[in-house]
């Protein structure tokens, strides 16, 4: 399975995740002003993400690759995200 890293990038945006400084892409997760999570996405050119990188990003969301395959392309919400993490414990 491949995904768009693009397309993957523009809804985790969505989702509530912010690009955080320097020149590499890494997305931060902040829950009520508190740092939750950050992950990194291939960017430049057409990249796709691969299984590997789609595990190692699911991994770093705190989901399942099923999980954050649905959280990337947009049928889990940011708020069933956020429920998620709460019911996980990493945001109490």
């Amino acid at each position: 399975m491949v995904i768009d890293s693009g397309k993957t990038y523009k809804n985790l945006k969505k989702k509530g995740v912010i690009d955080a400084p320097g020149d590499h892409k890494f997305l931060h997760l902040y829950h009520e002003g508190r740092f939750v999570l950050s992950t990194k996405i291939s960017h430049g050119g057409a990249h796709d993400l691969d299984d590997f990188l789609i595990r190692k990003m699911a991994t770093q969301c705190k989901l399942t690759k099923e999980d954050f395959l649905n959280l990337a392309n947009c049928p889990l919400s940011k708020e069933e995200y956020i429920t998620r993490l709460i019911e996980s414990g990493m945001i109490n």
